[in-house]
């Protein structure tokens, strides 16, 4: 399959590869679009536990995340893709 990226699109793209996000395009665009089909099939529900979390999580120092950050987050993602065995 081949698709077109708008240019400023394919400088994000290339701009997170070059920061070291993935590794490559191919897996941006499969990480990013595999996230939002599992959006999709699970609804974000906003509960007051998690309004309570993000507000106080918003008051909290933050560090730079870096490209092993990214790799645990696809990691977590991609074990919770697969589920448990059935």
């Amino acid at each position: 399959m081949t698709i077109a990226l708008t240019k400023d699109v394919e400088a994000f793209v290339e701009e997170q590869v070059r920061a070291g996000v993935c590794p490559d395009a191919s897996t941006l665009v499969n990480d990013v679009l595999r996230s939002l089909s599992e959006h999709q099939r699970q609804p974000f529900a906003t509960t007051p536990e998690l309004e309570a979390w993000l507000l106080e999580a918003a008051d909290s120092p933050t560090t730079p995340l870096i490209p092993a950050d990214f790799d645990a987050i696809r990691s977590r993602v991609r074990a919770r893709l697969d589920g448990p065995a059935a």
